[in-house]
């Protein structure tokens, strides 16, 4: 009985983790924007610290989420942000400053390349 007791708990386990994983996302380009009509913003942070990253367009910031330090992300935005004043900005987690782009004229198809220095003043930016 104790035998058959274990081997039910093992199964729920298993189970729950299969399950777990089935409903994880990946970090995947797009969404519901494909990459080749949307502007992508691929984020290289040289910096030691995770930085949180905002695209901000007309005054208003969305969050595109959070690269780790000395790691690179990517992200895809729709492209009616590339025709509004729009500027790519991030800030450490547990530190002080910014990094940011400064406007960036971008359409559809391109990609901006938002390198973050080890020192924020000396972060870099270019569109492809």
């Amino acid at each position: 009985m104790r035998g058959k007791r274990i081997l039910i708990g093992l199964f729920s386990v298993g189970a729950m983790v299969s399950t777990a994983t089935a409903c994880a996302r990946s970090h995947e380009l797009g969404g519901d924007i494909a990459p080749e009509s949307g502007i992508t913003v691929t984020v290289k942070n040289n910096n030691f610290l995770d930085m949180d990253v905002y695209a901000i367009s007309d005054g208003f910031p969305t969050r595109l989420g959070t690269v780790t330090g000395n790691a690179s992300n990517s992200y895809v935005l729709d492209p009616s942000f590339g025709t509004r004043d729009l500027r790519i900005v991030a800030t450490p987690i547990g530190g002080n400053g910014r990094a940011s782009t400064g406007t960036v004229l971008a359409s559809a198809g391109q990609t901006i390349v938002f390198t973050i220095g080890s020192r924020l003043s000396s972060s870099s930016v270019y569109v492809r």
